[in-house]
């Protein structure tokens, strides 16, 4: 059974038909001990057949441990995207991208694509710009969450403009260990590698501030 109704279908190929470039799905996943890879390999299915400039190459994280090392992914089902030349964009999806995440993955396909409407400011520009040490980026969401796409179209928007920066949106309730380890009791929550966290999904010049900046101000709005 589909996931998405007839007429979800027709908007998703409406949507993904403002993609200029092709991209490439590596959907990392494991018939044992992973309770939704099914679900998640039917949304990559349904996404895929949506637009014929999208593919996907299926691996799994023990038996490609080459490739998921590559990647930094250790577990399934994870999905990462490359570009039109095979190049990692530096976007992951750890979990099944259900719910609103699926409206997360459809925006971060458009992005690799190099679909309009996908920029940053250009003072965010300007400040990822000077980054001099590679920054990892952990959105934790869930599938109910409204608001947690915004947060995860920001880390990942960072992730494109600046090859020092990987952006990985973690379901916190598949992966509880991985929500335990940062802390996680509201989604979205943003950890990472420096240190920082951003709580809710908040403006685009809050979020960088939050997690770049020396001094960040303003107060965490929009959790769950």
């Amino acid at each position: 059974m589909a996931l998405l109704s007839s007429a979800d279908q027709q908007v998703l190929r409406d949507t993904l038909a403002t993609m200029t470039r092709p991209v490439k799905v590596v959907f990392f996943t494991q018939a044992i001990g992973c309770e939704t890879c099914a679900e998640a390999r039917q949304i990559v299915a349904e996404l895929t057949a949506a637009s014929e400039r999208i593919s996907v190459e299926e691996l799994n994280p023990v038996l490609d441990q080459d490739r998921a090392a590559q990647y930094g992914i250790d577990r399934a089902p994870g999905l990462v995207l490359l570009t039109a030349d095979g190049d990692d964009s530096r976007v992951r999806f750890l979990g099944a991208p259900s719910g609103y995440d699926f409206t997360a993955l459809v925006d971060a396909v458009l992005l690799v694509s190099g679909a309009p409407g996908q920029d940053l400011s250009s003072a965010t520009r300007d400040r990822v710009a000077g980054l001099t040490a590679p920054l990892d980026i952990r959105v934790f969401v869930t599938p109910t969450c409204g608001y947690c796409p915004r947060a995860v179209a920001l880390a990942n928007r960072l992730a494109s403009a600046s090859a020092l920066i990987t952006a990985t949106t973690v379901q916190a309730t598949e992966f509880p260990d991985l929500a335990r380890q940062s802390r996680v009791s509201g989604v979205p929550k943003t950890v990472a590698s420096n240190g920082r966290e951003v709580l809710g999904a908040v403006p685009e010049a809050q979020f960088v501030a939050q997690l770049l900046d020396d001094e960040a101000e303003g107060d965490p709005a929009g959790r769950r």
